[in-house]
């Protein structure tokens, strides 16, 4: 059994951050560990076939038990922050007053951001790299004066190839296996890549990870295991978890132009309507929208037609500008353990599908505003529509998705106010933050970890 002082169980945003500041006080005393590979700039071959099943979480078909709602995460070293699109937002300041409900705790943050925002190299946006698609979805809302505005990213350098959710092979964004994994490596830590953790033992004072391949022995565990993960190794360590998952809810919609637009070319989200945010102090129904561009393959799935209608779609695939709807949901569900694999249930309710109608309403009012001879939505009743309107709302009759999971080991309930799971045990990732943030949380989840670790080497 190899023995050490802290072993950080998830390499993504908040296990790599983690992992940095404890190697940097600990040296050779902490371990990473990680179900992903560790894989280099020149095996991210830009092709979906090939990299979608070495990336990404059951192979990007993980889901809720029902099949409904798709939970997008990456499964390597670098954890979602190597598949996601490298937007970074500051933490909402609405955070702290909203927190206390939940009974945690979110102090002063804003140190740990700015040392997020440097390590990560955030930028902003420039305006000559917003692609067509991005530029369309920013025209539409200029016309009809909503409120929008260029992100910001950690990708310095890019080369806007059109690639993010395959990985950067031009180690331009920097996600954490570039940026926190090298550092904490550098610094004396061990990388146990491919090591998929089962449980966590309390014996002697010390915990015991057992994984698929050895056990590993720490006085300290830090969990980021993702919100699938680390509820189900708490639960399956005896630890009460995997309540209160709330999400971000996604669909998408196009707009079709008669020029092309080619979607997959340049930065795939580079522009943002903060029109019907609630956050920031917007005071809208509680949803971004954001431009959109995906590879054919990732397209294919989303529009909910059929034979010869889907066909027409893909034919069209070139003309087509996306925007996507990120929807700071008020659903709440669960992570379950059975036949001990994780089981995720996450029934919509009625406020959160009545907002993805008014997304698709509102999104086709913007494509139209921009020039649009007609739009496309992902859902099986309505496909093309020359004007706006809000559909049926029932779930399984679109496609809707997450890539921005919260919860199922929350602070409050299943930790304390500030992520302590029990003696020496952390939980540091996405999975303690107690409520969806309504913005891509990638520098939030890293600032909270590095503001625990703090908390955990001041003892």
């Amino acid at each position: 059994m190899k023995r050490y002082k802290a072993i950080v169980i998830g390499t993504g945003a908040g296990g790599g951050p983690a992992a940095a500041a404890l190697a940097e006080a600990w040296g050779e005393g902490v371990a990473m560990v990680d179900a992903g590979r560790h894989l280099q700039a020149h095996q991210l071959t830009q092709i979906e076939r090939e990299m979608i099943p070495k990336i990404y979480a059951q192979g990007g078909a993980q889901a809720t038990e029902d099949g409904s709602l798709s939970v997008l995460q990456g499964r390597v070293v670098g954890g979602s922050t190597l598949v996601n699109d490298a937007l970074c937002f500051r933490p909402p300041p609405e955070l702290e007053e909203r927190w206390k409900a939940y009974g945690a705790e979110l102090g002063s943050l804003d140190p740990y951001v700015d040392r997020v925002w440097q390590d990560m190299r955030v930028s902003q946006i420039p305006r000559e790299m917003i692609n067509r698609s991005n530029y369309l979805v920013g025209l539409g809302a200029a016309r009809l004066g909503w409120a929008g505005e260029r992100l910001h990213h950690n990708s310095v350098g890019c080369v806007q190839c059109g690639f993010r959710h395959l990985g950067c092979s031009y180690t331009a964004k920097q996600s954490t296996n570039l940026s926190y994994v090298p550092r904490a490596l550098a610094a004396g830590a061990a990388l146990h890549s491919e090591t998929a953790v089962h449980h966590l033992e309390r014996r002697d004072g010390q915990w015991h990870v057992h994984s698929d391949k050895e056990e590993l022995v720490a006085e300290h565990v830090v969990l980021c295991a993702g919100i699938v993960h680390t509820p189900t190794i708490l639960l399956r360590s005896g630890i009460s978890a995997g309540e209160g998952l709330q999400f971000h809810v996604q669909t998408v919609a196009w707009g079709d132009f008669e020029d092309r637009v080619d979607q997959h070319a340049g930065i795939p989200m580079s522009y943002g309507v903060m029109e019907f945010s609630d956050v920031y102090g917007h005071t809208g129904p509680g949803y971004l929208i954001e431009g959109v561009g995906v590879q054919p393959g990732s397209f294919s799935v989303q529009p909910q037609l059929e034979g010869a209608a889907h066909d027409e779609v893909l034919g069209r695939y070139r003309h087509l500008a996306g925007a996507l709807s990120l929807v700071r949901s008020t659903s709440r569900g669960t992570v379950r353990v059975v036949h001990d694999r994780p089981a995720i249930d996450y029934p919509l309710v009625a406020h959160d599908l009545d907002r993805l109608g008014h997304f698709y309403e509102k999104s086709a009012e913007l494509f139209l505003a921009a020039g649009a001879r007609r739009v496309l939505l992902s859902h099986r009743e309505h496909g093309w529509i020359d004007a706006p309107m809000r559909p049926d709302m029932v779930q399984g009759k679109f496609y809707v998705y997450t890539a921005h999971p919260f919860g199922g080991a929350n602070r409050g309930s299943t930790t304390d106010a500030v992520g302590r799971a029990g003696e020496n045990l952390w939980v540091l990732d996405a999975s303690g933050i107690p409520e969806a943030l309504g913005v891509n949380p990638q520098v939030t989840i890293a600032a909270l970890a590095l503001q625990g670790v703090d908390r955990l080497l001041a003892g």
